[in-house]
């Protein structure tokens, strides 16, 4: 398994992932802002047997990483790679002196959930219906 930085070549396989992953996948375009237009960024993706199968996407803001996106392909659950991905994104948040990291998660989501807690995150509330309708998110912090 290799972790690298996203480059906008990747865009098509990182589609593909999302649209696995999510009933209402990101379009084309917010992919593309994510790769090209995100300069306080972090993109990395998790290539397993040379395949992207997986990817972090989130901005800097004030100090702070707000994951916005990260997903695994079905065809790659269960290696390790979400964890392998967050463990670089909190080396990444670390080496730019970044003070933490936010994210949601659907609040069904268990195994997310528990990967997050493991990690040490901190559950800081809920949003509801922020995925739709029943929807809710899960927002978590990790201090670094």
């Amino acid at each position: 398994m290799l972790i690298r930085n996203a480059h906008i070549d990747d865009i098509d396989q990182l589609i593909s992932i999302e649209e696995y992953c999510y009933s209402i996948p990101w379009s084309r375009e917010s992919f593309e802002e994510e790769l090209t237009d995100n300069e306080l960024g972090i993109g990395l993706v998790a290539e397993d047997e040379g395949i992207v199968a997986g990817f972090a996407l989130g901005i800097v803001v004030a100090g702070e990483l707000q994951l916005h996106n990260i997903a695994v392909h079905p065809d790659h659950r269960g290696k390790g790679l979400a964890r392998a991905l967050m463990e670089s994104v909190e080396e990444h948040c670390r080496a730019n002196d970044l003070q933490r990291v936010f994210l949601e998660v659907r609040r069904d989501n268990e195994i997310a959930n528990r990967l997050y807690q493991s990690l040490g995150f901190q559950s800081v509330g809920m949003r509801k219906d922020y995925y739709g309708p029943d929807q809710d998110a899960n927002l978590y912090t990790k201090e670094l």
